[in-house]
């Protein structure tokens, strides 16, 4: 082998030596960097298994956030906040910038939030509804949506009506718009009746056929020497011995045909009720009652059409009859108005409901193209006169009907925080039966918003009388009565006249003045139904002349009280239509036979009651507390008496012991009630200061700065006849003119009162009334309200 070659292959081989020395630490550095890379793998890895639990955490709490967002909703309604800014909602240089200037300069300066302004500017492309809460300035939207389609629409004034419900409601909105318009305006603003009664008039001077639909006429003065709708059927139910029916069930035959013809039915349907529910129930003798009811109502019908004398349920009833059966005057009717403004819409009945569709049909299903446009305005969660026909549904329902756009007025203007949080907590328990929303409070200031809790009625109408004499103290002087306690930002508001006996006392002992709207309330016990009507009784004995009369009132006395036994009607008119019945052991004897559960033993104490009530025939005194500890037995009376006013019943009389000390007391309460008259006049007038009791039911549309809700507890509200609308057959008691009282419009009730309250809500139950402790009413609970034992 040559050197060259040999030196060759030493140089190769030291070339790849130090190759391998490369390879070697590149590996190394590799292996180093692997081992790196793992660890920083297994870090990563961890760092992921991190971040998917913190995603798996992070999903449980937006599905629990969701949920709790969802119930909020489903409670309350949508989120809302509230926008106390007014500033770019109507820009200075948009079209109707001065049209909007010039509403709130007469708005006392107060600027239109984003949801009024957008009610006034709707464009009426269709129907409107707009859903407004409690205190939220519905009145002035409406008044200014009306002055808007004036004076920047240019409609035609007199192609524009507005309707409501009361006088008050009525003048309040006509003096608004009045004022929008510059101190002149040909807007109708009318109330229901008033309305339907001038189209009527009209229609029947254009086509005088028309009288034949309806009956033409006019309600009758006060001081009229002309027979009254009222009196004309008083008369009749004589004249047709319909005096059994007319106190059947504690619903005179009035409120029946009443109630019935603002439900919408006609005569026929009225008559085919009687048949269906009240001719098996032995209420005349011998003839069936749904024949002579007709027979009486053919006869009410004729008088009246020739003495030309309606009443108030004539006035709808009438408009109905007229456009159900002419064309003309339905088309006469239905061109005259370009827009119908409905103001509480939650309160229209059946019959009011009719009319409306008849003159502006239901759209909805595109099937009619209505050249009028109807703007109803209203709140489903106050809706609380179902006893008079009215339901939530007939608000909540309208975009079922009609072709509309919904806006809502959900700002509270009117109560502090605390009482829209508490009403808003409250009415979500209605659940289906009503719209989901919720208020937002605008106030930002501070009061009180509680429940006070006391040992009974006493001590409870003390502490609110304390009150009210201490907020009066604090407030600025009522006119130039300087140093005295204002009264007049106070009201006390009750659910039934239960709660009356005991404030009275109070306010009387502190000097307190007040006033009542509702002014059979103060009459205490002698409203109680069954006891009313029996003193009332007692009281025409005593006072009848000649002896034939007296003998005729007892007559009916004996009638009554086999009523609350449950015997029919025909039955006991015909026992006493034999004088010889009528002594005390025929008459004990008649009633122990007549009624299959009572044992021939109970005759004793009923012979015995009417052996004073013959004694009393001749002296007029009697026994009075046996009398009624008595009374409350019966059967009748035991099952439909609640336990609060039997225990206070009782308690009265133990305070009298003879008729003439109950006279007296009553004739105390008489002069009450008719002096009342003059206070409220004057208090109405803001001439008279003075604490206003009202009830829950005739406060709505009120606003008080202080507001107490007195007696809340399970059997007052919610009443002790309070059933879950879901669980009745509503059409039989309907045909009964019996609606049932539910907890759904109780509910309803309460929030009503709660929502009148501006700055401080005061609700106060007792422990126990009349010595006996009462239940809690489950509204407290659903309110979530701070309660102060």
């Amino acid at each position: 082998m040559s050197k060259v070659f040999g030196g060759a292959i030493i140089n190769w081989l030291f070339s790849r030596s130090d190759e391998k020395t490369l390879l070697d630490n590149k590996i190394s550095w590799l292996e180093t960097t692997n081992e790196d890379l793992s660890e920083q793998i297994l870090v990563l890895k961890k760092e992921i298994g991190t971040l998917q639990q913190d995603q798996i955490s992070i999903k449980k709490e937006q599905e629990n956030l969701s949920l709790v967002v969802d119930g909020y909703k489903n409670r309350f309604g949508n989120i809302k906040l509230a926008n106390n800014s007014n500033s770019g909602i109507v820009g200075v240089a948009d079209a109707d910038a001065n049209v909007f200037h010039h509403l709130v300069s007469l708005n006392g300066g107060n600027n239109f939030n984003e949801d009024q302004v957008n009610a006034i500017r709707f464009d009426m492309k269709t129907h409107l509804r707009i859903i407004a809460g409690a205190g939220s300035g519905k009145t002035q939207t409406i008044c200014a949506k009306a002055a808007y389609l004036v004076l920047k629409e240019k409609v035609r004034e007199r192609s524009i009506v507005m309707c409501t419900f009361s006088t008050k409601a009525k003048q309040e909105m006509e003096e608004r718009v009045t004022e929008f318009l510059g101190g002149n305006s040909q807007i109708g603003v009318l109330t229901f009746h008033g309305w339907f009664q001038k189209e009527y008039n009209s229609l029947i001077q254009k086509y005088p056929y028309l009288e034949s639909y309806g009956i033409a006429g006019e309600i009758p003065k006060k001081d009229s020497e002309k027979e009254n709708h009222e009196q004309i059927l008083s008369r009749l139910i004589k004249q047709f011995s319909l005096y059994n029916f007319d106190k059947y069930e504690d619903k005179n035959i009035k409120d029946r045909i009443s109630y019935w013809k603002n439900m919408g039915y006609a005569d026929c349907d009225m008559i085919s009720f009687i048949e269906r529910h009240f001719d098996d129930k032995e209420i005349l003798k011998e003839r069936q009652l749904s024949v002579v009811f007709s027979e009486m109502l053919s006869e009410l019908e004729k008088i009246k059409r020739e003495t030309r004398v309606i009443n108030f349920d004539d006035m709808l009833f009438n408009l109905k009859c007229v456009l159900e059966n002419d064309s003309n005057a339905l088309q006469m009717i239905q061109s005259k108005y370009k827009y119908i403004f409905i103001d509480e819409f939650q309160d229209i009945n059946p019959l009011q409901k009719q009319v409306i569709e008849l003159i502006c049909p239901p759209d909805f299903k595109g099937s009619v193209a209505n050249s009028t446009k109807l703007i109803i305005v209203g709140d489903d969660d106050q809706s609380i006169y179902f006893f008079r026909g009215a339901e939530p549904r007939y608000i909540k329902e309208f975009d079922t009907q009609y072709n509309q756009t919904s806006i809502e007025l959900m700002t509270n203007y009117r109560s502090i925080a605390p009482v829209v949080h508490a009403g808003n907590t409250l009415i979500t328990n209605n659940k289906e039966d009503r719209i989901q929303k919720s208020m937002v409070p605008h106030k930002n200031n501070k009061g009180d918003c509680y429940v006070k809790v006391f040992h009974d009625e006493q001590q409870e109408a003390n502490w609110i009388a304390n009150q009210v004499l201490k907020l009066a103290v604090a407030e600025k002087s009522f006119q130039d009565q300087i140093e005295k306690p204002n009264f007049t930002e106070t009201i006390m508001l009750y659910p039934n006249k239960n709660q009356l006996k005991s404030m009275i006392i109070a306010l009387q002992e502190k000097g307190i003045p007040f006033v009542t709207k509702v002014e059979d309330d103060l009459l205490g016990v002698f409203g109680i139904n069954f006891f009313k009507q029996t003193f009332n009784q007692l009281m025409d004995i005593i006072n009848a002349e000649p002896e034939e009369l007296k003998k005729e009132y007892f007559k009916q006395f004996i009638k009554n009280i086999c009523g609350y036994y449950y015997i029919p009607f025909a039955k006991s008119t015909s026992f006493v239509s034999s004088n010889a019945n009528c002594y005390p052991d025929k008459i004990a004897e008649f009633i122990c036979s007549s009624n299959k559960y009572m044992k021939q033993s109970e005759a004793t104490p009923i012979k015995e009651v009417f052996e004073g009530i013959e004694t009393f025939m001749t002296t007029n005194d009697l026994d009075i507390k046996s009398f009624v500890i008595w009374l409350v037995k019966t059967p009748k009376v035991k099952k439909e008496l609640i336990d609060e006013e039997k225990d206070w019943l009782l308690k009265e009389m133990n305070n009298v012991s003879t008729l003439q000390e109950l006279i007296s007391k009553y004739k105390v309460a008489v002069k009450l009630k008719e002096d009342m008259s003059d206070k409220l006049k004057d208090y109405d007038q803001n001439n008279y200061n003075a604490l206003c009791l009202q009830t829950i039911h005739s406060s709505k549309g009120l606003g008080y700065k202080n507001v107490f809700v007195k007696g809340i507890y399970k059997n007052s509200l919610p009443d002790y006849r309070a059933v879950e609308k879901n669980t009745v057959n509503l059409q039989p008691l309907i045909e009964q003119a019996s609606p049932p009282t539910t907890m759904e419009e109780q509910r309803r009730l309460m929030y009503v009162a709660f929502t009148r309250a501006k700055e401080n809500l005061y609700v106060t139950y007792p422990r126990a009334v009349n010595d006996k402790p009462t239940i809690v009413s489950q509204f407290i609970k659903e309110s979530n309200i701070e309660v102060i034992a």
